[in-house]
């Protein structure tokens, strides 16, 4: 089994697990959702489908696939309707079979879980695995206001509680890492999939060399250098440093103009962890995570 079938099975486990309540009932309909929206099974009719179910099951009425299959497909909707509406997914008005079974309900629910709510899904999956593998000391990332700045204070946090930064506070980052590696990655992960790359990227560090084991952003010569760093919204903001030996060559971490701050999209993470799984002895992982609170004045 490859790593990414690996990860689908997890998927489909838990989105399972969390739409089908346990009951005989639910049993059956939570079987048929993983055997009927299985990339496996895409190619098979819903009556190979049923066989699959009897075999798993022990029993399985097979004329009641599309029956079962129709409270499957109520139970997602009720679960991800908004989610579904919010890309698109309408089948309002479909009734009977349709003239293309490329419409068919359970098709078009199929399609959105996979190209729209796995990639996120995976997406969280990948950043975890990293986090796991991340060293978390506290003095290696620290956030500093502008010195020009007066008159704002930031509550300090509870001794038990993440670290904190203000909101709408212009703030210089400082990283501070003792190890081998000279080249920095550093990744931003917020609220609402405001996830991006901070180091290398034009907005913040278009140099991503360790010198004397320390960086401070915005570097001169970033785009935001006169504005520094802000949050405008209060919540956790997470930050993971990679050093490597050697710059990766993927172009969305060549530091540009058109895009100063790149986006960390799903499909840029799977990249990034396809690149580090090839050479795993040769990177470092850092992890730490910070509250943002309403500045006072």
């Amino acid at each position: 089994m490859t790593n990414q079938q690996s990860q689908q099975q997890h998927f489909l486990a838990e989105i399972a697990d969390h739409i089908f309540p346990i009951s005989k009932s639910s049993e059956t309909q939570k079987v048929c959702f993983q055997l009927r929206f299985s990339p496996e099974n895409w190619q098979e009719e819903n009556v190979e489908i049923a066989r699959k179910m009897d075999e798993k099951l022990g029993a399985f009425n097979e004329q009641s696939i599309n029956a079962t299959l129709a409270e499957v497909l109520k139970k997602l909707k009720k679960q991800f309707g908004e989610e579904m509406a919010k890309h698109g997914v309408n089948w309002e008005n479909k009734r009977g079979r349709p003239a293309d079974d490329k419409e068919s309900p359970w098709r078009i629910a199929y399609g959105w879980l996979w190209q729209q709510k796995f990639p996120y899904w995976q997406m969280d999956w990948l950043w975890q695995a990293l986090i796991q593998k991340a060293a978390s000391p506290s003095h290696w990332l620290r956030f500093t206001p502008d010195p020009t700045l007066r008159g704002l204070v930031v509550p300090p946090g509870n001794r038990d509680e993440p670290p904190v930064i203000g909101c709408n506070i212009p703030y210089y980052i400082h990283v501070e890492l003792d190890c081998d590696q000279q080249h920095v990655l550093l990744l931003n992960r917020g609220l609402e999939d405001s996830n991006y790359v901070v180091c290398p990227s034009q907005a913040f560090a278009p140099l991503n060399r360790l010198k004397d084991k320390k960086i401070l952003m915005p570097q001169l010569g970033a785009t935001y250098y006169n504005e520094k760093i802000r949050f405008n919204s209060t919540g956790q903001e997470e930050f993971l440093a990679i050093v490597l030996d050697d710059s990766l060559d993927l172009p969305w971490l060549t530091p540009n103009q058109k895009e100063a701050a790149p986006k960390l999209n799903p499909k840029r993470l799977k990249e990034l962890w396809t690149r580090l799984a090839e050479d795993s002895n040769n990177w470092q992982a850092f992890y730490r995570s910070f509250q943002v609170v309403e500045a006072s004045a």
